[in-house]
């Protein structure tokens, strides 16, 4: 299914960029994918899975599921997922519009990717509406720091930023969002700094 016209993109500089940076990601940055990645299970989904750099730590069984707005980035995914011993069904889609059933997922994940959305709210959303009862969404973000002076200069800067950014946003309060959304935090490291690496649970069993 095609990406909701509204929703869709074409970032092509910015996805050769970040093709050259995910391959000098640091130790600390593949810490927190494996972190993110190797706890889901069962029906998973992928909120912009990128180029498919969290691919390598998906545990053995999942049925993986990937959306992705970016044509460019879309396009590059399916060619590294040709080289995958694992199926991948990668769908041209938003997070804002999910393209799947409520309560089919039953685990979910996104890294580096809500400060991109467009419309956070809507996204969560749908999140929200498809994954099961009880379900978690783990989920390693960039969030705007606390405190008085780099709060404010991280909204300052954000116009600029997302320009050149590919939309991304370094002002946003992503766990409180989640939280906004009717999720419940279960795990979370940062959220006061620059960055907020968790588990979000949808209530009940």
């Amino acid at each position: 299914m095609p990406p909701s016209e509204s929703y869709q993109t074409n970032h092509r500089w910015f996805a050769r960029f970040w093709e050259r940076a995910v391959r000098r990601e640091g130790p600390r940055n593949l810490r927190n994918r494996a972190q993110v990645v190797s706890g889901v299970h069962g029906r998973v989904l992928e909120l912009g899975l990128g180029l498919g750099s969290n691919w390598p730590y998906l545990p053995a069984g999942v049925d993986y599921v990937g959306i992705e707005p970016d044509i460019e980035m879309l396009r590059r995914a399916r060619l590294h997922a040709a080289d995958q011993s694992r199926t991948l069904q990668l769908e041209g889609a938003a997070a804002e519009s999910l393209p799947f059933a409520s309560d089919e997922f039953d685990s979910a994940f996104g890294t580096l990717v809500l400060c991109s959305v467009r419309d956070v709210d809507r996204a969560l959303a749908e999140l929200y509406r498809v994954l099961k009862p009880g379900a978690e969404y783990r989920f390693w973000e960039h969030v705007r720091p606390g405190g008085r002076v780099w709060g404010p200069l991280f909204a300052a800067a954000t116009p600029a930023w997302s320009r050149i950014g590919a939309g991304c946003h370094l002002d946003r309060r992503t766990v409180d969002a989640l939280r906004l959304a009717g999720f419940e935090i279960a795990e979370l490291r940062g959220g006061r700094g620059m960055w907020a690496l968790g588990v979000a649970r949808k209530p009940g069993q």
